[in-house]
């Protein structure tokens, strides 16, 4: 009797054991922002505007882009044209406000403010303190300002 007892435990325990679609298995989304987010987008541009203590424009200049981000969830795989993909986490890590998205591959750790999303468009605003421009000179050739506003302009890929 015993043995007819362990026959449907194991059938059981065999198709509940782990297998490697779990690791593919996808979170819900925590947000409609999150789903409307999932899929495979184009960055098409980031728009940079700095600031002064004033609050006037210093510097602004905006550069065209044909990188994809590909959001599964948890991660995104970030692919610009002749470069490997890069891959990291991403989270909404304020319950309160599920415009922010946070981004971290290893200790590095970025938060964009998910500005707009539809079906075919999304756009991030990211902002830093004390931020230096020309953004493509070095650290120690850059003039710093108050505030530096970058946009992301997205495309959802067909």
């Amino acid at each position: 009797m015993k043995k007819l007892f362990l026959i449907p435990l194991l059938f059981a325990l065999a198709l509940t054991s782990c297998n490697d679609d779990d690791d593919e298995k996808l979170d819900p989304p925590v947000s409609v922002i999150d789903a409307k987010m999932r899929g495979d987008w184009t960055n098409t541009q980031i728009k940079r505007v700095y600031y002064s203590d004033q609050n006037a424009v210093m510097f602004t200049d905006s550069v065209q882009y044909q990188t994809t981000f590909s959001f599964n969830g948890k991660q995104l795989t970030v692919t610009a044209p002749g470069n490997a993909p890069e891959v990291m986490n991403y989270s909404f890590p304020n319950p309160n406000d599920s415009t922010v998205i946070e981004l971290q591959r290893g200790s590095d750790k970025g938060q964009y403010k998910v500005a707009s999303v539809s079906d075919s468009e999304m756009t991030w605003l990211e902002e830093k303190e004390y931020a230096g421009f020309p953004e493509d000179v070095p650290d120690s050739e850059k003039t710093t300002s108050r505030k530096g506003v970058y946009t992301w302009k997205f495309v959802r890929k067909k």
